[in-house]
C-alpha cells in the first residue's frame, strides 16, 4: 500500500496598491504532501480560470519524511478582487487517492485563510 499524504493549504492575497490596472497576486502553498502527483486547479466564482499559474514544486528530505511542497500563484486583475470574486484553490494527489482539497478567499475574507 502506498503512503498518502494530503497538501496543508494556505491560500493568501497579495496586492501593492489600488492603482487602476494593477493586479492581485494569489498565492497558494501546498505543504507536506506524498506523492508528488499533484494537481491544481484554480477557481473563480466556481469557474475553472485557464491560464497557467506559477508553479515551483520542493522536496522535503528532513528525518524520516520524504513529502512535496508546491507554490502556485495567480494573477487577478484587481476588478475581479475588489468585487468580492471568491478564490479557490484546489489540489487534487490523484483520482483514487481520495477527495480534492481546496481553500477560498476574496476580498471579503480579511486576508490570510
Amino acid at each position: 500500500v502506498q503512503r498518502v499524504i494530503p497538501p496543508n493549504i494556505k491560500l493568501h492575497p497579495l496586492w501593492e496598491g489600488m492603482e487602476e490596472g494593477s493586479k492581485v497576486g494569489l498565492f497558494c502553498i501546498l505543504s507536506g504532501f506524498y506523492p508528488d502527483k499533484l494537481s491544481v486547479e484554480w477557481q473563480v466564482d466556481g469557474r475553472a480560470v485557464t491560464t497557467s499559474p506559477v508553479q515551483q514544486k520542493l522536496q522535503s528530505v528532513e528525518g524520516e519524511e520524504n513529502t512535496f511542497s508546491l507554490s502556485s500563484q495567480l494573477e487577478l486583475d484587481q476588478s475581479q478582487w475588489t468585487q468580492g470574486s471568491k478564490v479557490t484553490c484546489k489540489a487534487t494527489l490523484n483520482a483514487s487517492q481520495g477527495p480534492p482539497v481546496s481553500r477560498t478567499t476574496s476580498i471579503c475574507s480579511g486576508g490570510f485563510q
